[in-house]
């Protein structure tokens, strides 16, 4: 969790406003942190819903 604020921290200079997201896991937030840093956005409205959609895809799964 610390290293995702500290990239959130350095792309955008200030605290990710973790308040907001306090009913969520430790990593549901990494996740959220994470998409924001990858497409340069500050957290906002809507931004829960697309970092925790994923891209998983039933039976593209494979087992080594």
């Amino acid at each position: 969790m610390y290293k995702c604020l500290k990239e959130y921290l350095k792309a955008f200079g200030k605290d990710f406003p973790i308040s907001q997201v306090a009913d969520y896991t430790e990593y549901e937030v990494c996740r959220i942190i994470q998409y924001c840093v990858e497409i340069n956005t500050e957290y906002g409205a809507g931004v829960v819903d697309k970092a925790l959609a994923g891209e998983a895809k039933v039976g593209t799964a494979t087992i080594s």
